[in-house]
Order: C-alpha cells, then structure tokens, then sequence
C-alpha cells in the first residue's frame, strides 16, 4: 500500500548516464510506499542534479564485477546500500578520479551498517578496485567495535574458503588478499596507530562515540599516498555533543540543504523529522531504511518503543540510536 502524504511525488528525471541501482533507490524514495525524511529527498534532487550538470559516470563494468561479490556473503546488498556503494565506489569525474570519495552514513541502529562495511572493505582489497597495497584501516573507539567488521569479512573467507583460500590470508589481526597485498586492519585509539601510515580508505565506525578529533586526524593524514583514497564514516546518533558527529551532522545539512560545495561528500542522513514521528510505527522507515525487509527488527523495535514510552529516561538510546 502506498504511503499517505500530503506532499506530491513528482516524476523524477532521468539523466542519461545515471545507473540503474542509483535510479532504483531514486524512484523508490519517491514512490511514497514508505514514509522518508527530508533529507533523502533532498539528496535524491542533488544527485540528478550532479549527473545532470557535471561530467560524472558510472563505470558499470566494475560495478557489475563488484556486485558479483554479493555471492559469497549470507546477504544481498538492500536498494539503499547499492545506491551508496555505486555512488562511493564507482562513480567518477575522471579515470581514476573518483567524485564521491567520502561517505558519510547515519541510519538507524539494526539497519546493517557492519555488514556493508563488510561487504566494501572486502571489495577494495579485489584487483577490481585497481591499486595494489591498498589497505583498509577500520577505526572506531572500541576494541569490539572496529572488529566487527573485520570478523564478518573473516567469516565470508572460512565459509568460502574453497574458492577464496587461495586469494586471501588471514589471522586475528589482519586480513590479506595476496594478489593485491591489500590488508584489512582494525585499528582503536590503544594502537599506536603512526603518522605516516599509507592506507588506501579509512573507515570510521559508529562515529557517534568520538568525542575529539584526536583520532580522526591522525587516520585521516596518511590518505592520498595512495591511487583512489576513500572514507567511509557510518553510524547512528549519539550522546556526545559538540563533537565530531555534530560537525558532520551540520556539514552534511548544509550540502543538502544550504547550497555548499560537497567536497566529495555524499551525505546519506536517514532520521526522523520531528521527535512527535516516533509514535507512529508507520514512520519509522525514516530512520531506518531496512526496516520494510526485516520483520523481526520492526517486532524488535516495538517491543523497545513499549519501554521507552514507559520510562523514557531508561531507554533514550531509542530516541538517539534507533530513531536518530
């Protein structure tokens, strides 16, 4: 059934060189099947935009290629994950020259943030992306957290290990694909992480807990030794105010919203518009854009919606993380 809204669907234009997984996720946001914030349509008027007036294209071939990859993974990527992956990964201003170099991602706690992580870092390490030592260094504040990501890409390769045993090494500390030596790491501030580092792309999980720059500006200075250098920053909202996540937060609305240059940024905000949303169940897919093909985290989120509304104080983390 289509979602009920005042506002009206206009027909979307369809720029010549856009791909099919960006006109997918397009079309859906504008379908009004399910309820978006206001800062998915703006993003869907900003990408046409960008595709209508700069000199930007897909490369479909190593998308495709990348895709294929979805076959050793225990999922398939959802339509919103394609259309950040296709615009970070394979969209270009030249050869080589990669238009949205950083991804800025906040959605809503359950919506599979690890699993993408996953799934790109695993595909940066492939001869697809086309530079060797191309390391991936995925930073977060716990020890827990920046293994997550790592440990599911380990659990593809000993699932897979027939096919990819011969590509890949691997241990507890490192992850290595031995045609490209690219290495994937999980770094926290206990390591003694060095200036003069040479990743290939930094990932920042769970960006909400930083409370400084400390950090990110040392992960950060080692990017641009290598071909291509990528950032990826995912996470829900968090309790830390005045820190990083709030600069993002603002950056990010003021490309959307306020007409600012993105540097290369590509800001994918899903959250609620207003906080008197939350009592509506119908609106939760604003915050959350897996939410209409996992059931059991709609179940989930119900049971965690009847707490908060009992003792809001106990459980604001729903308001903060599930809701953002």
């Amino acid at each position: 059934m289509l979602w009920k809204s005042n506002r009206v669907i206009r027909q979307a234009v369809r720029p010549m060189r856009i791909s099919d997984n960006i006109q997918e996720y397009i079309d859906l946001v504008r379908s009004g099947e399910y309820p978006v914030c206001k800062d998915q349509l703006a993003l869907m008027d900003y990408i046409e935009k960008c595709f209508l007036e700069e000199s930007i294209y897909v490369d479909e071939q190593q998308l495709e290629r990348y895709l294929n990859q979805e076959q050793y993974f225990p999922f398939r990527l959802f339509s919103w994950e394609k259309f950040i992956f296709t615009l970070h990964n394979c969209t270009y201003k030249a050869p080589g020259i990669l238009r949205w170099p950083i991804l800025f991602v906040l959605v809503g706690r359950g919506a599979g943030k690890n699993g993408y992580l996953a799934f790109e870092s695993f595909c940066w390490t492939l001869p697809i992306n086309g530079v060797k030592n191309y390391d991936v260094d995925i930073f977060a504040t716990s020890e827990d957290q920046a293994k997550t990501s790592p440990d599911d890409v380990r659990n593809v390769l000993e699932d897979n290990c027939s096919d990819l045993g011969k590509y890949f090494y691997w241990n507890k500390e490192c992850i290595t694909n031995l045609k490209t030596n690219s290495n994937i790491r999980f770094r926290t501030s206990g390591f003694k992480t060095k200036d003069g580092g040479r990743p290939g792309a930094v990932v920042f999980d769970e960006f909400h807990a930083y409370e400084n720059y400390k950090m990110v500006g040392v992960a950060k200075t080692g990017l641009g030794k290598k071909a291509m250098p990528r950032q990826t920053i995912i996470t829900t909202d968090g309790n830390v105010r005045g820190g990083p996540l709030d600069d993002m937060k603002a950056r990010a609305e003021q490309i959307l919203h306020g007409g600012i240059a993105d540097n290369g940024m590509l800001p994918f905000i899903c959250r609620l518009d207003d906080r008197k949303e939350v009592d509506n169940p119908d609106i939760w897919h604003k915050a959350n854009p897996s939410l209409r093909y996992l059931p059991e985290l709609q179940r989930q989120i119900e049971m965690e919606y009847a707490d908060y509304k009992q003792n809001p104080a106990a459980n604001s983390d729903f308001m903060t993380k599930r809701m953002n």
